[in-house]
């Protein structure tokens, strides 16, 4: 037994003595390597930063390849000690390395709308750049016209391209004409024709002049216009200093009135009197228990009268001038986007 104790306590012994040296001789190993300044690696390509390190005494340790903007194919787009930090010979230097730029083909963007233009350049991990407008007759409007980057090219994916797009055929300039002393459905009617369209209609009066005449009208006559030109005009209107909705002028008014009922058909006129003239819209035989039901055409003064075998049953007035139409319980408007009253 006792010679079993001795025997362990010369292990421990040799084995304490055996650390003790070990210890010792690394501290006076990494006391005695000399330190060395970390230099920037960053860009430089891998041959001469393996040389580098190598001739430093430095360990390079490859960690990883990745894509990188700026950095060619095989430069050195990170590293670990930073550059400048101090280190001793025998060190690991971690090392990162670039694979170059991530390409990306440019797509064909010619005779595209901008919208689907800018899709396809995104599918593509691309940018629309600089956008551009030029008048065109042979590409449509709101379509590209051409690019750069130019069709199929080769080049780092999130660059910009450049586009030029189509605004169409370039205008050609209308001559503004006389709209003064014309019927306001005459004026808008020549408008229509020169693809030009009212904007603001102000109501104006002028006892000596017949109502929904045009006082005047801005641009004035001989004005050079472009297509698409709003023109603001004054009407004669007893009530002065109304504002019309445009809207109205391409309006049909649905009138609906019940016939009662009978045993025989029931005669029916609606008189419309438009601009002082009174105008049978309808005159015939309508069936007992039916509804009558009429469009007429909006943007003008109208008062409309509705008699029932030859009894007067309804008188109303559609006023383009009021925003509110007092005539809804009996008529409902619909918007035709013309003017159909020509």
């Amino acid at each position: 037994m006792k010679t079993l104790i001795k025997y362990i306590m010369v292990f421990c012994l040799a084995f304490g003595i055996a650390g003790a040296a070990g210890y010792t001789g690394i501290s006076i190993f990494t006391k005695s390597a000399p330190e060395i300044v970390l230099p920037d690696l960053t860009g430089k390509n891998i041959i001469q930063v393996l040389e580098t390190l190598a001739r430093m005494g430095l360990n390079p340790k490859l960690h990883a390849t990745q894509y990188h903007d700026t950095i060619p194919k095989y430069g050195i787009t990170f590293q670990d000690p930073a550059p400048g930090a101090t280190i001793k010979k025998g060190r690991d230097v971690v090392i990162y390395i670039s694979k170059g730029f991530k390409e990306s083909e440019v797509p064909d963007l010619r005779q595209l709308s901008l919208k689907e233009g800018v899709l396809a350049l995104e599918e593509n991990e691309l940018q629309p750049g600089r956008i551009a407008y030029t008048y065109t007759p042979h590409t449509l409007k709101g379509a590209i016209i051409a690019q750069y980057p130019l069709p199929f090219a080769r080049t780092a994916a999130n660059t910009t391209c450049n586009l030029l797009v189509s605004k169409g055929p370039k205008p050609v300039r209308r001559i503004m004409p006389e709209l003064e002393g014309l019927s306001l459905d005459m004026a808008v009617s020549l408008l229509d024709g020169l693809s030009l369209s009212p904007g603001e209609i102000r109501s104006e009066y002028d006892p000596r002049r017949p109502v929904g005449q045009v006082l005047n009208q801005t641009p004035g006559f001989g004005s050079r216009v472009l297509p698409g030109t709003k023109i603001t005009l004054a009407v004669n209107n007893p009530d002065a200093g109304l504002v019309m909705d445009t809207d109205k002028l391409r309006d049909m008014t649905w009138i609906f009135y019940p016939v009662g009922p009978g045993f025989s058909n029931r005669h029916v006129r609606v008189v419309l009197d438009l601009f002082g003239e009174e105008t049978d819209f309808f005159n015939g035989f309508v069936k007992p228990g039916k509804n009558i039901n009429l469009l007429i055409p909006g943007g003008i003064k109208t008062n409309i009268r509705i008699f029932i075998d030859h009894k007067l049953v309804e008188t109303r007035k559609i006023d383009p001038w009021i925003r509110k139409s007092p005539w809804e319980d009996w008529t409902r408007n619909f918007y035709t986007g013309e003017t159909l009253w020509e």
